[in-house]
């Protein structure tokens, strides 16, 4: 595994400047078959950790070391990773620039950027649970004095306080909200969120808990203004989501990427979750 950084001038040769712009494959004149993954560059606990750009050397969290362990379980694998706001990863996949992100929850208005592991192997079918990398809630959190509500069917609240709900930039339950009839705000990160509703710029927020709960405990009275509604308002499957192209040159590959995976969790999930507990987040 490596991290990708950094860039360089072009050579002036002719020759080598059309190698570099002749089209390129994932296959590395070695043999190996090489991946550049994405994944976001804020802090979700214990899945990714730190709130940076830099691949983190040691603990780097346990989704980034279930995608990094494909390389040991498949031969002739070889995985680079780099982290990026998550529109950057969505819209990396489906331009091609990234193979793979993740950790993505399924959405059906995502497959034109890429696919998922399916029951059936194709583009369209049910998502594969198997084939996971974990499952993650979404909570509301509010300010104590909010009149916002979560009673597992709706949402409640003074027209005020619905109008000032937020949810984090890019994420799936921002169209989950919409379905409802909501508009949440879209705010950059899950601890801009909870400070936002501290200076009362948002009545609540819903975000993942795994991400909140953890930002919560390391900084306890920091937040003791905020309440969590203990009843989740979704629950998703997360996984690693492959480019069309990826998949198109691909298709066995991308079949046994997703298998690994689904292996790497159910055999290796208590040894790679160990290290990360108790988890506590860093400030965005």
């Amino acid at each position: 595994m490596e991290q990708i950084s950094g860039s360089r001038a072009l050579p002036r040769s002719p020759l080598l400047v059309f190698l570099l712009l002749a089209p390129i494959g994932p296959v590395a004149p070695s043999g190996e078959l090489h991946l550049l993954i994405s994944y976001e560059n804020k802090e979700q606990p214990p899945y990714y950790m730190g709130n940076t750009e830099d691949i983190l050397p040691r603990l780097p969290g346990v989704a980034v070391e279930m995608v990094q362990a494909l390389a040991e379980e498949i031969p002739h694998l070889r995985i680079s990773l780099v982290r990026v706001p998550w529109a950057r990863n969505l819209a990396g996949l489906g331009n091609s620039t990234y193979d793979g992100i993740f950790n993505a929850s399924y959405g059906e208005d995502r497959l034109h950027l890429g696919w998922y592991p399916t029951t059936d192997g194709t583009h369209r079918g049910p998502p594969d649970p198997d084939r996971r990398i974990t499952t993650l809630r979404y909570a509301l959190y509010r300010h104590r004095d909010s009149s916002l509500r979560w009673d597992g069917e709706s949402l409640r609240g003074t027209p005020e306080a619905l109008a000032a709900l937020g949810a984090p930039l890019g994420y799936s339950i921002v169209q989950d909200l919409e379905r409802r009839g909501h508009a949440p705000r879209e705010v950059p990160g899950t601890t801009n969120a909870l400070e936002m509703i501290l200076l009362n710029r948002l009545e609540g927020a819903v975000l993942q808990e795994v991400t909140a709960d953890a930002i919560l405990a390391a900084r306890p009275e920091g937040f003791q203004l905020i309440v969590k509604e203990e009843i989740p308002l979704e629950e998703k499957d997360y996984f690693l989501m492959l480019s069309h192209r990826f998949v198109r040159d691909n298709p066995e590959l991308a079949q046994q990427i997703w298998d690994t995976l689904g292996e790497i969790r159910r055999t290796r999930g208590a040894e790679l979750y160990g290290p990360y507990l108790p988890t506590r987040a860093t400030p965005d």
